[in-house]
């Protein structure tokens, strides 16, 4: 017997026992024919609830399936319509532009543009999250698709966050990507600032020209070793000493500070040097006093040697399935096997591997946070383990439900509230040591001596630039 012909006899039965139970009264000389025949068919009866009950469940999963189904259709890619696209003149192959969005991120902002569907959007964004740092986005960055001639088929794309910089991603035949960074020869000119305070630093720097996101960074490197709130006076000086960029005669947004120093009655002469490691993603990179002591002793310390987020906090468009998100954390982009670290002192409360988050350790510290750290290729730690700062813990991987290797690290509060990592001060070490170290006192002797330079020239703290 098949198991549709069972399906259909056992529905046969319940509506017989339906039938049979209804056509009685209720008292209690019919209560003992009920209990009769219960007894007599109950093998049927249990069978045929358990059918129709894995029949329920096979229907649910079938229409979960659908939905799953469904749900992969609506990001497979179309036909985009004639207008929304433009045609290149020259080749057989059409265009979408468009820009970063203000708090849209950069999967959601190509998905806003008419006719990219979240397909290409997903496959765009997983190509290039490896290549560019997603912290850096700013609204108004120009992007460009190419299709090919079927207008299915993403061959090309460029995002250009400046006008000396893209990034472009090609198809090859095989269907991957090629990535490939275009820098256009830009112009560094050194720039030498001296001033009084006479009314707040951020207005003197402003009076200066400087850009505010550069003006933020120095106003954060000098609150580090000053405090402005009781130690700050009228008067007080400043001398900063930065690199700029210039493109066919025209400034470019940004810059690097290497020098900052600050003098006042109260507040005493303070001065920060910034140091460059070997790799522009080192974590060493940043400002140190001359003792190559970091400008914050208590911050966090960074879990990877290399900074370069693929995935930011907040609201997201997961990188596997596509779909809006949460995303707890923030992820760092690294090789597998790359060192992993805690970025406090704290208690391993667990290290384990489960599907989604594949090997992970978790560590509480002494105010309660818990810092997450996800995706790892192996654990070095046991639960019930007391760690250090900046001990490695962990070797940076690949597991889990992932599209490449990284580490998604997380922090939870004592309220059990997630916080963003990028809001926290964190550094790579309290102090340069070693190699490290006799570099820096090497970058410290050639500022020193174009700082000495400038001052000569310019022996009146009034504010000036060259």
């Amino acid at each position: 017997m098949d198991i549709n012909s069972t399906f259909l006899t056992y529905i046969c039965f319940l509506i017989k026992y339906f039938l049979f139970f209804t056509s009685i009264d209720h008292n209690k000389q019919d209560g003992v024919v009920i209990k009769n025949f219960i007894v007599t068919h109950h093998h049927n009866l249990v069978a045929a609830i358990a059918l129709i009950a894995f029949s329920v469940v096979v229907l649910c999963s079938f229409d979960s399936g659908q939905a799953m189904v469904q749900d992969s259709v609506n990001i497979k890619n179309e036909i985009i319509p004639d207008s929304l696209l433009e045609k290149s003149p020259t080749e057989n192959n059409y265009r979408l532009s468009g820009s970063i969005l203000p708090n849209e991120g950069f999967t959601n902002s190509l998905i806003a543009v008419d006719g990219i569907s979240i397909g290409h959007a997903m496959e765009i964004s997983n190509a290039l999250r490896f290549h560019v740092d997603f912290r850096f986005l700013k609204a108004g960055e120009e992007f460009k698709v190419v299709y090919d001639s079927t207008k299915t088929n993403v061959i090309e794309f460029e995002f250009k966050p400046d006008v000396v910089t893209t990034h472009k991603l090609t198809k090859d035949p095989e269907g991957n990507y090629e990535y490939e960074k275009i820098s256009l020869p830009v112009e560094t000119r050194n720039r030498f600032l001296t001033g009084k305070i006479e009314t707040t630093l951020n207005q003197a720097l402003l009076d200066c020209d400087i850009p505010v996101s550069t003006s933020q960074e120095i106003n954060g490197i000098l609150e580090c070793v000053v405090n402005f709130r009781t130690d700050a006076r009228l008067g007080d000086q400043f001398t900063v000493f930065m690199e700029e960029y210039y493109f066919e005669g025209h400034k470019l947004s940004g810059g690097k500070i290497h020098y900052v120093s600050y003098s006042g009655r109260r507040s005493g002469f303070h001065e920060a040097f910034r140091f460059d490691d070997t790799d522009p993603l080192s974590a060493y990179n940043a400002h140190y006093t001359k003792d190559g002591k970091a400008l914050i002793h208590s911050a966090l310390r960074l879990p990877v040697d290399k900074i370069h987020v693929t995935s930011t906090f907040g609201q997201r468009r997961h990188p596997v399935t596509g779909k809006r998100s949460f995303h707890s954390g923030v992820d760092y982009r690294g090789h597998i096997g790359d060192p992993v670290y805690a970025v406090a002192k704290g208690k391993v409360i667990y290290s384990g591997y489960d599907k989604l988050n594949g090997n992970k350790v978790v560590i509480k510290h002494s105010d309660g946070t818990k810092t997450y750290y996800i995706h790892l290729d192996k654990s070095l730690v046991k639960k019930g383990q007391t760690v250090k700062a900046r001990q490695q813990i962990a070797k940076l991987g690949r597991t889990g439900r992932v599209t490449g290797p990284h580490l998604h690290f997380g922090i939870k509060d004592n309220k059990g509230k997630w916080a963003n990592p990028l809001l926290k001060r964190m550094i790579a070490t309290p102090k340069l040591t070693g190699e490290k170290y006799a570099r820096f006192l090497t970058q410290i002797e050639e500022i020193d001596q174009k700082v000495h330079e400038f001052k000569e020239k310019n022996k009146l703290f009034s504010i000036t630039s060259l």
